[in-house]
């Protein structure tokens, strides 16, 4: 499944800040720059690796039900940017999940 099936409304930065604080709670980023920045450094890698089963199927065969999003691991303030020790820990639970 690709961004393209998401709707304009899905795209916006206030629809995805409940996902960005669900998955990194107490995670910063200073401008709409950082945000696009976590989203891809942080955010895109977990779903991609939770659900890797998901990219070898057709669109329509992704199941349609909700999921809870649950914490991946929590940030204190801009240590995702700063901190080797975070990064090896991030790192660490991709290649585990």
């Amino acid at each position: 499944m690709d961004s393209s099936s998401l709707t304009n409304e899905e795209k916006t930065i206030e629809a995805l800040i409940p996902l960005v604080d669900a998955l990194f709670p107490g995670i910063n980023y200073y401008s709409i720059t950082g945000f696009a920045s976590v989203m891809e450094r942080c955010v895109a890698p977990v779903p991609k690796k939770r659900f890797a089963h998901l990219e070898s199927i057709p669109e329509q065969a992704v199941p349609k039900k909700k999921l809870d999003v649950t914490e991946f691991l929590p940030a204190k303030g801009y240590e995702w940017q700063d901190s080797a020790r975070w990064q090896a820990r991030f790192k660490k639970l991709l290649a585990t999940t």
